[in-house]
């Protein structure tokens, strides 16, 4: 799975924010806030990659559990899927 490319990641004023560009701006009204570990699930998403894989990330950067990191990346990824912004293999 992988993030739309009518999506864009920029940091202002140190908030990370998702833009949303093209027909994503029609659908999805504002800009989005991600966290730290928000990036970092999006980065990877970037370039595609699996659930498992989005767990292993998180649980490899912070002190988590693997059940808190999957609880985490499906929270995350179910977000993208309501404003219709991942792509899903």
């Amino acid at each position: 799975m992988r993030v739309r490319e009518q999506v864009i990641l920029r940091t202002i004023a140190d908030e990370n924010l998702l833009i949303p560009v093209g027909d994503a701006a029609i659908h999805v009204k504002g800009l989005i806030a991600l966290s730290e570990s928000g990036v970092l699930l999006y980065n990877r998403l970037k370039d595609g990659c699996s659930r498992e894989e989005l767990i292993a990330a998180l649980t490899g950067e912070y002190d988590v559990s693997e059940r808190e990191a999957a609880e985490d990346t499906d929270a995350f990824l179910n977000q993208l899927r309501e404003l219709n912004m991942l792509l899903e293999d």
